[in-house]
């Protein structure tokens, strides 16, 4: 029946917000700090359950499981969500609509049964002090754990086989951010009767069994704290379960109504935001309120952060030096260059945020321009914004400033994120290259090659491998002994200046980093030269001149950049060290980091006419904000 309903269905289509596509980049945004908040939250208490020998009891035993389920909770979600908010083909799988939903169920029905464990541990804790840890013991504590896992289990796996079983004929558009068991049902093109009273049943099971056995522990808890002769000693027995109560009260309230209350098309928004709550804010509170209203867990995090400083202080002694702060060698001291200077580097600072920020505009506004040529070139726009933001501002602050110094952590972190976006530039002009050949090479065939999802895996390969490339180098550069000199004579933090103020020998670095930018920018390279070798065959057999000229001018401003942004960084990074000389390394540098993304925005308005022709309609749409002003307010008004 699976199979059959399968070749029925392919995809479910997730809507979320999807009816307001401007603030889908916001959304992502958001989300993404919320879901690396989420696992760097959970995964400290984890980290200080386990390691402080403080927190070798029960109750954090039970707070470790509960911090270990909140992230795998959110990773069952939020990936796929942060996917289809930059994605325009926002498609789950019938299979993976299915698996998404199954653990969805088993881990929040897990929460349930975990939260009702810990407050049983709270119970025995203050009404049976005596006796805890006979009663509490290892053995218990796993067992506890282990059959709130288990004991849901198989009431899911019917859940969802009796949800999958069902036809799907009409609609499949799922008004969630993720696949949900209401939504979903509403799409079925048959009796939901069945289906609706087993999830009134297993719902009423999994979360008012535990919620009663939640409540009575409470009861008794209050009673025996009322009992308590001392005021202090009340506020203190209570102190150790405010948090907890606190996590019952929000996951129980936002799930109980979406899962137990009446369903109707004006509770559907509603409910979305609701699962949105459960899901993702709830788990993101939870490391909050444990680390703030809990005495123990602040006091462990400050030992961790004492411990930590110590270690980086001992580091420090090792390395035989304090790590002083680097000075940037002023390049002239006249200070009427310096100004001079200072407007120049500002005014072309502008140019790029604001010819890069147009080009972002510009491709996402105009739908004649969304094609996936323009797609990597909104990529590369906004990578060009960051590429000068990382050295520019600095620059900036240097030439008017007296002390022009950069913090010892500051350089190693302009370093790496001047060599990782320099290295994802690369690999996006690669990219780049094979959308042009498969354009002019495969023409019938470019709409299959270069599809949305290829574009955007392209894009973040790019992106990855430029995080995690040039990360060992820049490590290995900045654990070198500085003893000597610290002053880098060049306009920021780059490889060759900074290896030069080592005190030891530095030739393995420097053979390293050769290597590793070889990789970085000769691999790409070469992907650009067959490339292009190929559309260079491929336009030579056309047989008009016309076509040969059209064809040729597609890939004018991508070769123009290529040239300017390869020739530059080669003659940077794939000479030996021995043959650098400092004036001209700071000449060709600027121009790399400074000059080619300024250029960017010019080089593919002025060379391509659909860009031109772009351009051009954006300027002619007369009050084209106060229309979207209008329209805002508009949707705010509906909704």
């Amino acid at each position: 029946m699976i199979k059959e309903n399968h070749t029925a269905l392919s995809d479910f289509i997730l809507l979320g917000y999807s009816e307001f596509p401007v603030v889908q980049v916001l959304l992502f945004v958001v989300f993404l700090f919320i879901y690396v908040g989420i696992v760097l939250g959970n995964g400290l208490i984890i980290y200080i359950t386990v390691t402080d020998a403080a927190l070798d009891s029960p109750m954090y035993f039970f707070l470790r499981n509960l911090s270990f389920l909140e992230i795998c909770y959110t990773s069952v979600t939020l990936p796929k969500m942060l996917v289809n908010f930059l994605a325009e083909n926002k498609n789950i799988s019938f299979i993976g609509c299915a698996l998404q939903m199954y653990f969805l169920f088993v881990l929040a029905s897990t929460e349930c049964f975990l939260l009702a464990a810990m407050a049983y541990d709270r119970y025995v804790a203050i009404c049976h002090p005596l006796h805890y840890k006979l009663i509490m013991s290892k053995e218990l504590c796993l067992r506890l754990v282990t059959g709130s896992l288990t004991v849901n289990m198989p009431v899911h796996v019917v859940q969802v086989y009796l949800l999958f079983t069902l036809p799907f004929c009409g609609s499949h558009e799922i008004n969630n951010f993720f696949c949900d068991l209401p939504p979903v049902l509403e799409l079925a093109c048959a009796d939901i009767f069945v289906n609706e009273a087993y999830m009134f049943v297993a719902t009423t099971v999994i979360l008012i069994l535990p919620f009663n056995f939640i409540i009575a522990s409470y009861v008794k808890i209050i009673s025996a704290i009322l009992k308590m002769p001392s005021v202090e000693g009340r506020k203190k027995v209570f102190a150790t379960c405010s948090s907890h109560l606190i996590m019952v009260s929000l996951f129980y309230g936002s799930a109980t109504i979406v899962y137990l209350s009446p369903r109707s098309k004006e509770t559907m928004n509603i409910n979305k935001l609701l699962s949105l709550f459960y899901t993702i804010l709830i788990p993101m509170f939870n490391p909050i309120v444990y680390s703030l209203r809990n005495r123990e867990v602040k006091v462990c995090l400050k030992k961790l952060f004492n411990r930590k400083m110590n270690s980086i202080r001992e580091f420090k002694l090792v390395n035989h030096t304090l790590r002083p702060d680097f000075i940037f060698i002023r390049f002239s001291n006249n200070s009427g260059i310096q100004i001079i200077s200072y407007i120049g580097f500002f005014t072309m600072y502008s140019l790029t945020l604001l010819g890069n920020g147009l080009i972002i505009i510009l491709t996402l506004s105009d739908s004649a321009l969304h094609t996936p040529m323009y797609f990597f070139l909104r990529n590369l726009s906004f990578l060009e914004i960051w590429y000068t933001t990382v050295t520019l501002p600095k620059m900036l602050v240097n030439f008017i400033s007296e002390v022009k110094s950069i913090s010892f952590a500051g350089c190693a972190a302009q370093l790496y994120f001047l060599i990782s976006l320099g290295t994802v530039e690369c690999y996006l002009l690669a990219v780049m290259a094979y959308d042009r050949y498969t354009a002019i090479c495969c023409p019938l065939h470019y709409p299959v090659i270069m599809n949305q999802k290829t574009c955007t895996q392209m894009a973040i390969v790019s992106w990855l491998c430029g995080i995690l490339m040039p990360l060992g180098n820049i490590v290995w550069i900045f654990t070198l002994p500085y003893c000597g000199p610290n002053k880098i004579n060049h306009f920021f933090c780059d490889v060759p200046p900074v290896l030069k103020l080592a005190c030891t020998d530095t030739t393995k670095n420097e053979i390293s980093f050769m290597a590793v930018s070889a990789l970085i920018i000769l691999f790409p390279f070469l992907l650009v030269l067959v490339s292009y070798i190929r559309i260079l065959f491929t336009v030579l057999k056309m047989p008009l001149a016309e076509g040969r000229r059209k064809a040729f001018s597609t890939c004018s401003s991508h070769l123009t950049v290529v040239t300017l942004f390869y020739g530059s960084a080669g003659a940077m990074y794939l000479c030996p060290q021995s043959s650098h000389f400092e004036h001209i390394d700071r000449l060709v540098a600027l121009f790399y980091t400074i000059v080619t993304p300024m250029l960017n925005p010019m080089i593919y308005s002025l060379r391509n006419k659909e860009f031109k022709n772009a351009l051009r309609r954006l300027r002619e749409k007369q009050g084209f904000l106060c229309e979207l002003g209008k329209h805002v307010c508009e949707r705010r008004d509906s909704v």
